[in-house]
Formats: structure tokens, sequence, C-alpha cells
């Protein structure tokens, strides 16, 4: 099965002149935006070629073994490593690195903005890293109308498109594809019309409302969503209709990391239809959700990180075998609520084993889940 790491083969030689950017180079791009940038590529000003600011930031390190979180993908470090290498990345420009993260505010954002050779602005925005601020934020989008990260992603755009002239194309994964469909959908017109595509690569959805705005319904003929077939952050919330499916190898974390999505020529690969489990999933959070009002969704998520704060931890990585068996164990007593409580906490139970399975806070939550 090819992935990404074939495609660099086949297509690293050739600039974006000679072949023009496609949906696999848009996953790459998104993702470029992973590493911390501060310090190596200005918030305004200037432009560092992508090839100087990913060796700079290896050099950082201390370590050559690079980690970007317990759910992060492990072949990010590797496909980094290779872009300075190839004629088609090398010389993408990279500018406006910014990064938040705001507790008090239950926040996490970063953003990137990418030049093409021809001007045109790639605009990426990341995802959720392994902060449990950042999955908190996640699931706060069930709850309010418009998260603090979706306004600063609408800000960002806004200030993109005031310091490019050229084409823009906005894009990320997970939640970052979230906030680029945000981004654009409240975009003024004039920014729109600027619009190429948008990607929201395997990122959750969005409220009924949300998708009869009309800034949506100008921009939704130019959005292209890719969600794997065994997606679990694609069916939170609605998602749009018209998306693509693609195979992915297996469930877990596999899913979620397009870095494991087959790939053929330009494209993924697509398969006819979600698994049965993102179906089931999608079907029992929406039932579980509709059924509860704004007050219920905030105590209960609440509840939930907050029992994992008090354990001590800060990021998935951090809920190590000792700090984890106290969160864990305060989670039980969060399950022990109400049959809409009880039936909430499985579900992200079930999140956070399958996401983190193969790792080691993934093995530490399934033993003490057992006992």
């Amino acid at each position: 099965m090819a992935t990404i790491k074939d495609y660099l083969t086949w297509r690293g030689d050739l600039s974006f002149g000679t072949d023009p950017l496609n949906e696999v180079d848009n996953y790459i791009l998104a993702k470029v935006g992973c590493p911390d940038y501060s310090g190596i590529i200005p918030e305004s000003g200037g432009t560092v070629p992508l090839r100087d600011a990913v060796r700079a930031f290896f050099e950082s390190q201390k370590k050559d073994d690079v980690s970007f979180g317990a759910l992060a993908s492990g072949q990010i470090a590797s496909v980094l490593r290779r872009l300075p290498g190839t004629k088609r990345f090398g010389e993408v420009g990279l500018t406006g690195f910014i990064k938040k993260l705001e507790p008090s505010s239950t926040e996490q954002f970063s953003a990137l903005t990418l030049l093409l050779p021809d001007r045109t602005a790639y605009v990426s925005f990341r995802g959720t890293d392994d902060t449990l601020i950042g999955w908190k934020e996640n699931m706060m989008m069930s709850v309010t109308d418009a998260i603090p990260a979706q306004k600063d992603a609408l800000a960002y755009l806004n200030m993109a498109a005031r310091r490019f002239s050229g084409p823009l194309i906005v894009g990320g994964h997970s939640k970052g594809g979230n906030l680029a469909v945000y981004a654009a959908a409240m975009a003024d017109p004039a920014i729109q019309r600027r619009i190429r595509a948008v990607y929201n690569n395997d990122g959750p959805g969005f409220t009924d409302a949300f998708l009869q705005q009309e800034g949506y319904l100008r921009i939704r003929p130019k959005l292209h969503t890719l969600l794997p077939q065994f997606t679990l952050v694609g069916m939170m919330l609605k998602r749009e209709k018209n998306v693509s499916i693609v195979l992915s190898p297996r469930p877990g974390p596999s899913a979620h990391d397009g870095f494991q999505w087959e790939v053929s020529g330009p494209r993924f690969v697509r398969c006819e239809q979600f698994s049965r489990s993102s179906l089931s999933f999608e079907e029992s959070l929406h039932n579980v959700l509709e059924g509860m009002d704004t007050e219920a969704r905030i105590t209960f998520i609440s509840q939930l990180f907050n029992t994992l704060e008090e354990a001590g931890a800060s990021t998935v990585t951090d809920l190590s075998e000792m700090q984890a068996r106290k969160g864990l164990e305060l989670f039980r007593k969060v399950r022990n609520q109400p049959e809409v409580g009880k039936f909430l906490s499985s579900l992200i139970e079930q999140m956070l084993k399958d996401y983190a399975s193969g790792t080691r806070a993934g093995r530490v939550i399934d033993r003490l889940m057992d006992r």
C-alpha cells in the first residue's frame, strides 16, 4: 500500500509549476505547522524557506527522537525531515507563525502561512495537540456557538488576506480542519472570492445552525472534506454532506493519521462507505448530545477534564502510570452519574483508548479501566 512517503518519492522532484497543488500536497502542508517554530518563523514580517525553518527546528531539539505528543503521528518527524531535500517543498516560504495556549479560556491555537512559488498563500491551522486544553476545546464545540480558537482562526485568515494579495487556500487537520472551514465561512465575501479551496482533513463537524449560514453556503462549493473510513473525530457534530471517504488501514490512531492513508498518484484512494464502528459512534454521540441541554454538557465536560487535571496531567503524554492512577479512579466516580452521564463517559473513554492505543498512555488506560 502506497502512502505519503511514497508520494514524496514519486513527486518530490516536481515543482508546483510543473504539477499543481493537489489534495495530498494539502495534507503535507497542513502538517508542516506541527512543530513549534517560535524564534524561527516570524509572526509578521519576513518569510523563511521551508528547508531552513525545518532544519532549524530539528537542530534546536535536544534529541534526535522528536515527539509531537502521545496522540500525534509517529511519522511527522520523518516526513518533515524529507521535505527540505525535495524540489517541490524545499522552497515553499513559511511566515506568520503563531501559537497560543490559554488555559483560562480553554484555548489551544496555532497557525502558519505557507507561500507557494505562484504566490498562492496556504493558510494552515494546526489541529489539537496532546494538551488536555486542546481536547477540552474540541468538546466545547458542542456547547458554544464559536470557541476562542475559531474566532482566532477568522482573525488570522483576515490578517493573511491583508498581507498577501494572491489566491488563498485554507486547510488543516483534525481541529485545524474545523478551524479552516469556520474561518473561510465567516470571512467577508471579498476574501471568500479569493479562496481557491478549503481542506478539512478529518476535522470535527459543526452545528446545524452554522451549516445554514449564508457564509458557509457561499464557500461550500470550494470545500474538500477528507474523512478516513474509520473516522471518529470527523463524526463529532454535524458534518458536511458531500465528503470524500478515504481508505485507511485500521481503526484507532492510524485512521486519523493521514500519513497512513492510501495514496494513488496525486489523490488519496477512496472507499464507498464509513466503517460500521464510525457510523455507530456518530449515531450514539448525536443521540446523546441532542438529549442534553447546554448546562448538562458543560457540567460533564468540566467534570471529565477537572478529573484529569486533578491527576496532575496537562497533556495526554502526562498520563503516566503514576499520574493516571488517581485521575482514572476519579473518572470512575464520574461514570456513577445518571444514565446519560454514564453513557457519555463510556464514549469519551473509548475515544481515549482508541486514539492512544499503542502508546504508553493507552496501555495504562487499558489496564486501569479493566480493574
